[in-house]
């Protein structure tokens, strides 16, 4: 029987409607954000039959006789983790190809399968892809995607939001939980154990599925220097030397990285498309709980220690964001801005129509007309594709600062 996911998850009603529609449909996220418990409910409400390809026999069929396999399991089907059995991606293929009805299969994955060896040319034009990354808080509180996220993009406000949580420790317990279900409910040793756990497991078990590299132990080191600059513009260099290894070993881990969904970039935005793909990205850490592990950070640090606090707030919000967008009507892109002079702006959303709206991340309760800066110049940058700017803080309420500007309580992510 299928287990009930304990917390409401946005994904569940795209998955349904691009079962309606589609081939294949893959969900895709890291390692224990819940895919398995989400798509095996979904599963048992349509009738699939369901196969998880972390059992060794499974697996080893899979990769044996994938025609037969899946042959054996009738003309429709789940199954979960399909990057341990990339040979069976091919008789997917052919398996749709000769019965093209829509939701035939739904498959989970680890890895970002359309850019996996051996499976992603085989299922392009056949899928659509449906993130699953770690709860959002909104989905912890039990709410939707705040219904502001759409009604910006139509000429509205931000929400009106008065709140006691301000401060630079109003959030540092939800930033040091994160959002792996599994962590939830456990207390700060248990939770550092279950991290430690999960880093081992990478090397072990989820890499060597990947790709064939001679230091997997390397990646959480790798794991830990990128958190240390997490949300900034990181130089491979410097990485390197550190991890006695050159620097384009250093960028195929990362990549390794992203496709394990570990780790997000952030490409930068330029009012032109011309430059964008040779402006430097910002990497991020995908959960903000992973990334207060990897530093060392309880509550009391991520409010008082300067080093971290700026990086802890800014990386968390950018994650929330990423975990909301994708189910959102406009679904904007997400990108960051730096211009020559160092003036920058954290989030950049941008529509399909080249509208955008910029976001501003700051711990702090009381922004100030500095923190607004970066805000003004790309105002005067886009024009009249700039639609609103928002400094989101730990602020007490929703205040207009000056045309299209606004102070936004982070709150306003779950509570709005």
């Amino acid at each position: 029987m299928a287990r009930i996911p304990a917390y409401p998850r946005h994904a569940s009603a795209r998955i349904v409607e691009a079962l309606s529609d589609t081939r294949i449909v893959t969900v895709e996220g890291p390692r224990q954000a819940g895919k398995s418990t989400l798509c095996a409910a979904i599963a048992a409400t349509h009738g699939l039959p369901d196969v998880t390809l972390d059992d060794a026999v499974a697996r080893r069929a899979a990769n044996e006789d994938p025609t037969g396999f899946l042959a054996g399991l009738g003309d429709r089907a789940f199954i979960d983790e399909l990057q341990r059995a990339p040979e069976l991606a091919l008789a997917l293929k052919a398996a749709v190809d000769r019965d093209p009805r829509p939701g035939r299969y739904l498959v989970s994955g680890s890895v970002n399968l359309l850019l996996a060896p051996t499976i992603g040319d085989s299922l392009a034009g056949r899928v659509e892809r449906v993130p699953l990354r770690p709860l959002a808080q909104s989905e912890l509180e039990r709410r939707a995607v705040p219904a502001w996220l759409d009604a910006m993009w139509r000429g509205g406000r931000p929400p009106t939001i008065e709140t006691s949580a301000i401060g630079r420790a109003a959030h540092a317990q939800r930033i040091v939980m994160g959002g792996f279900p599994p962590v939830i409910a456990r207390t700060a040793r248990r939770r550092s154990q279950w991290f430690e756990d999960y880093l081992a497991a990478l090397a072990t078990r989820d890499v060597p599925d990947l790709a064939h590299i001679r230091r997997p132990d390397l990646l959480p080191v790798l794991l830990r220097a990128l958190a240390s600059g997490s949300g900034s513009l990181i130089s491979m260099r410097p990485i390197a030397q550190a991890l006695a290894v050159d620097e384009k070993t250093v960028r195929a881990y990362v990549r390794l990285l992203e496709l394990l969904h570990l780790v997000v970039r952030v490409p930068a935005w330029t009012p032109g498309a011309a430059g964008r793909a040779v402006r430097a990205p910002r990497i991020v850490i995908e959960d903000s709980g992973l990334l207060a592990h990897l530093l060392d950070a309880d509550p009391e640090r991520v409010a008082a220690d300067e080093t971290i606090t700026g990086r802890a707030y800014e990386s968390w919000v950018m994650m929330e964001l990423g975990r909301l967008l994708p189910y959102t009507e406009v679904a904007p892109r997400i990108w960051h801005w730096r211009s020559h002079h160092g003036e920058e702006v954290d989030v950049v959303l941008e529509d399909r129509g080249g509208r955008v709206i910029a976001i501003e991340i700051k711990a702090g309760a009381s922004p100030g007309r500095g923190d607004l800066r970066g805000l003004r110049r790309l105002r005067e940058l886009a024009g009249e594709r700039f639609l609103a700017g928002l400094v989101l803080c730990t602020a007490r309420q929703t205040l207009p600062f000056g045309r299209n500007l606004w102070v936004v309580p982070i709150e306003a992510l779950w509570a709005g």
